[in-house]
Formats: C-alpha cells, structure tokens, sequence
C-alpha cells in the first residue's frame, strides 16, 4: 500500500498576512480594517503581526509589490508576439479580472495614496512602462488583421481605455452611487473599454470581442 502523500507546508507567516489583508481590504477598504482584525483572520498574536509590519503603510506597500507584478504579468503576456486571435479578447478581459482581484487600489486608490504616499511615484513609473507594452499587443493586433488603426489612433485608443481601466470604479462610485462593487460592475466597465475599440475592429476583430455594455 502507498503512503498517503504529505501535507502541503503551511505559508509563512509573512504570506498569510498579506493574503488576508488583501481578502479584508479588498472587501472593506484599508482603512476600515484594523490591526486586530489582520491579526485574528490570520490566527495570530497582534504582537505578531507587528514584529511583521509595524504600520499599515509597509503592508500596503508589500501588496503593492505583488500588483506591480500581477500588471506586468497582464499586460507583458507575450507581447508583441503571434497570437491565435482568441488570445486578444482574453487579454483584454484580463486587465478587468486584474482589477477585480486587486480592487482596493482602485476604488481606495485616494485612501491608499494618503496611507502610503510613495506609492504614487511608483505607480506612475508603473503606467509608462505598462502603456508601452500595450501598443506593442495592439501593433501585433493590426498584424493579425483584427484591428485596423494608424499611431495616432493607437495612441488615442490607449490614453482613453486606461482612463475607463483606471477610473471605473470611481465612475461607479461617483455617478450611479456603487458602494459594493460586484464582479458584474467590472465586466460592465469592461464592456465600456471593448466599444472604445468597436470603430477599429476587423470583421474577424468584432467577430471575437463581444462589444456592447450598459449606458453610461
């Protein structure tokens, strides 16, 4: 008889810490979640979690680290590279999963930057490289003939879906009165980038991106 397989080793300390910090900000914000309660959705002593992070800006600044990589990951994938035509929709459903997943720097981006205010410069560093990378997967789009735009509509096309990427929540927030936002209010939003590219899209382009989406 084999032996039964061994238990996954636990996370470190350090790693559930910031898996539950991101879970609770995520659902209530960073400043409504206290140190004890990281400390109790953990199992540990909140003397503990201090010998960790001593303040809640070097927790948001290690989650920061992980989104940097997390936006990298999304808009580095393959890039410019040749793709089946399928690859492209996910591509751009995948910066609204990003977004879903990481949803506390976006709609608390305010709340986080008074938190931890040296974030700011790294993720304006972070959206000049990131945006680079998305024209060379809109360029490798025009190659595959799903898309048909010159340098100045690429470039209109990207400051444009970056703004509904990055400030949809706030819209949500700030126009239609959203306080709990669901995995629906993010496909909605990605429905708004998809009909900002509608006008340049291929026959075969609108044939694999669903275009559409509620009214603003």
């Amino acid at each position: 008889m084999s032996a039964a397989p061994k238990p996954s080793p636990r996370p470190k300390t350090r790693t559930r810490i910031l898996d539950a910090c991101k879970s609770l900000f995520n659902e209530r914000g960073p400043t409504a979640v206290t140190t004890a309660e990281i400390a109790a959705a953990v199992g540990i002593q909140e003397g503990n979690l201090h010998y960790h992070f001593n303040r809640k800006e070097q927790i948001l600044e290690a989650l920061f680290g992980d989104f940097e990589q997390a936006l990298r990951s999304v808009a580095a994938a393959d890039a410019g590279q040749a793709q089946p035509p399928e690859y492209y929709a996910a591509y751009l459903n995948g910066w609204f999963s990003l977004m879903w997943d990481w949803r506390c720097f976006y709609r608390d981006s305010a709340l986080v930057y008074s938190l931890a205010p040296g974030l700011r410069a790294r993720l304006e560093a972070l959206n000049n490289e990131l945006q680079g990378q998305v024209l060379r997967v809109l360029r490798s789009m025009i190659a595959a003939k799903l898309l048909t735009a010159d340098q100045r509509q690429l470039d209109g096309l990207i400051v444009n879906a970056w703004i509904v990427s990055t400030y949809w929540i706030d819209y949500l927030r700030s126009r239609r009165g959203v306080t709990a936002v669901t995995r629906e209010h993010i496909d909605w939003g990605a429905a708004q980038v998809f009909s900002l590219f509608a006008p340049y899209l291929t026959a075969a382009g609108a044939s694999l991106i669903h275009v559409g989406g509620a009214a603003a």
